[in-house]
């Protein structure tokens, strides 16, 4: 009898340790609790808790059941009731190409040609070995209808070549230091006129405002805009306020510069484990020479840039300009100046058949368009493309949509495109009334038809072509403008029309999260709080569900994680 209980012990014993063995094995690396998550995962909307072990979500549930994940090591951390949600998604940004510009001269559309040279004049002081000076953020309009001149960058600084580029990156103004230096004169050819030109006076001399990338581009290039011992610092920076924002992921929509360095530089961060961020890259493309080598250019791209947190997998394609730099495609044309007709960037048949092609290839595609005949353009490419090739499986995204013909709302849906947009561009647009008139102005940014429709929706920020300097990168101003239509906190704004198209708090999520996710392509691996899915998240200080609107963008960031790992925290 006593051999068989000392057997019957070491039964138990046994039974017990492999118990306490696999519960070790099963056991969380972290585990969150007492939270208010919103997961965005249909299964399972609301959750108090999870569970993530490496870099992974492995439960999702209820604070009585994450205890099944808890072992010796496992980090508790109770929120407090904090709100949790996916990581922010940011569905448009330049990345690479904000790197350059840290810590160039900071303009504001809202500044006026004084303030603007003053400003200039300033950073010249402050940077005096910065050759070129470069800045960012001017606004073309606020220089009446001449623009912005050398004379005027004369007149601040003349020592040395100057480029400031507008809020949009869609022009450049240079002094004439610069124009002397690359050789422009009245004796160049507009790369294409109306679309990629110079501004001239009566001698056919240029101004030194620069209209559209061909235009400019070749001018930075000559001149050297990036300067390879800043972008180490610059990154830093700049990852480091993505990261206290929570933003988890990004699609990059254009490294125009450098001939290759930027995405050089990025993947070189990829492979050395220093991105807090994915990033999806695309090859920017707002040329017909462009378009000449798109896909090859592309293929390159994709086979040199393989990372999880940095690969270049999208075709993007600017179809237009900006209303501001009245290079905006319309339907109809201008109010002011009378009849102007801006024209595409690039042409139409050869535009119908790279982007046919990227359908062959199965390769999304990323249009930007502004005015309402690029919108129109862009769905007219994606029909095309579907009807050649209808078994694809490419995702065509129209970001920004800002004048939506209302007879094109409903092809978003019909066609499954994407529309992405920018809410902190939604203050009232007293530069689209001048130009484009009234009836206009209420078919801007019609996100809630276009959902309502069938498309899906998605946001970010386009920085750096933010109105509001960096918090235009912020997901909740931009989630608080996709409700309010007025800026952030100003309930007595005129908001921008049409009211209606305000967004709920739900859609505004979904756009920075799963359907995020979807334009990226990466739906499967992030965008939702879902057992399974990698662990990047964000924590609020606030629960944006229980907030008046106009509050929204006083909530701060606790806590982002990305793959599993803490990348920021409030001290």
């Amino acid at each position: 009898m006593a051999r068989l209980y000392v057997r019957y012990l070491s039964i138990l014993m046994t039974l017990a340790c492999s118990h306490s063995v696999q519960a070790q094995e099963d056991a969380a690396d972290l585990v969150f609790f007492g939270a208010k998550i919103y997961t965005m995962d249909e299964a399972t909307p609301w959750a108090e808790a999870v569970a993530i072990r490496g870099d992974t979500i492995v439960y999702v549930g209820s604070n009585a059941g994450v205890d099944a994940f808890v072992g010796p090591g496992t980090q508790n951390r109770d929120l407090a009731g904090k709100l949790l949600l996916p990581g922010f998604i940011d569905s448009h940004m330049h990345v690479g190409s904000t790197l350059p510009y840290l810590f160039a001269a900071s303009l504001s559309p809202a500044m006026t040609r004084s303030e603007a040279l003053e400003a200039i004049a300033q950073h010249a002081q402050e940077y005096p070995d910065q050759d070129p000076l470069i800045g960012t953020g001017f606004l073309g309009a606020a220089f009446g209808p001449e623009g912005p001149t050398a004379k005027d960058l004369d007149s601040v600084v003349s020592d040395r070549a100057v480029i400031i580029f507008d809020e949009g990156f869609h022009s450049a103004w240079v002094n004439t230091v610069a124009m002397d230096a690359v050789g422009l004169t009245a004796d160049t050819p507009d790369p294409k006129p109306g679309a990629h030109f110079y501004r001239r006076y009566p001698d056919g001399s240029p101004t030194g405002w620069l209209i559209e990338g061909e235009a400019f581009g070749w001018v930075a290039e000559s001149l050297g805009v990036i300067d390879a011992e800043i972008l180490d610092r610059s990154a830093d920076e700049f990852f480091a306020s993505m990261s206290a924002m929570g933003i988890t992921a990004a699609f990059d929509a254009g490294m125009i510069e450098g001939d290759g360095q930027l995405f050089r530089f990025m993947g070189g961060r990829a492979d050395a484990g220093k991105l807090p961020v994915r990033i999806v890259g695309s090859h920017y493309v707002n040329s017909e020479r462009g378009l000449l080598t798109a896909m090859d250019d592309l293929g390159r791209l994709s086979r040199e840039y393989e990372h999880e947190f940095f690969d270049v997998e999208v075709l993007k394609v600017s179809l237009d300009g900006t209303v501001e730099a009245q290079t905006a495609y319309t339907i109809d044309p201008y109010l002011e100046p009378p009849g102007h007709r801006a024209e595409p960037l690039v042409p139409l048949e050869k535009t119908k058949e790279v982007v046919a092609a990227a359908a062959e290839q199965k390769i999304d595609v990323h249009l930007h368009a502004i005015g309402d005949g690029a919108v129109r353009m862009g769905l007219d490419l994606v029909e095309y493309a579907r009807s050649e090739h209808p078994d694809s499986t490419s995702r065509f995204t129209i970001c920004h949509a800002q004048v939506v013909n209302p007879a094109d709302v409903p092809r978003f849906g019909e066609l499954d495109v994407i529309v992405q947009s920018t809410p902190t561009w939604y203050a009232y647009d007293d530069i689209a009334l001048a130009y484009l008139g009234e009836e206009r102005l209420a078919h801007m940014y019609p996100l809630k038809s276009i959902a309502a429709a069938g498309g899906k929706v998605t946001l970010g920020s386009d920085f750096p072509a933010s109105w509001i300097g960096l918090d235009g990168m912020n997901p909740v101003f931009n989630i608080e403008m996709a409700l309010t239509r007025q800026p952030p906190g100003d309930k007595d704004y005129l908001p921008q029309p049409p009211v209606d198209e305000r967004i709920n708090l739900e859609q505004a999520i979904r756009g920075y999260t799963i359907d995020g996710a979807f334009q990226l392509g990466l739906e499967k691996e992030i965008g939702s709080i879902t057992p399974g899915k990698q662990a990047d998240m964000v924590v609020l200080n606030k629960d944006l569900f229980s907030l008046d609107a106009h509050g929204i963008h006083e909530t701060k960031v606790v806590l982002t994680m990305v793959n599993g790992k803490i990348v920021f925290e409030l001290p």
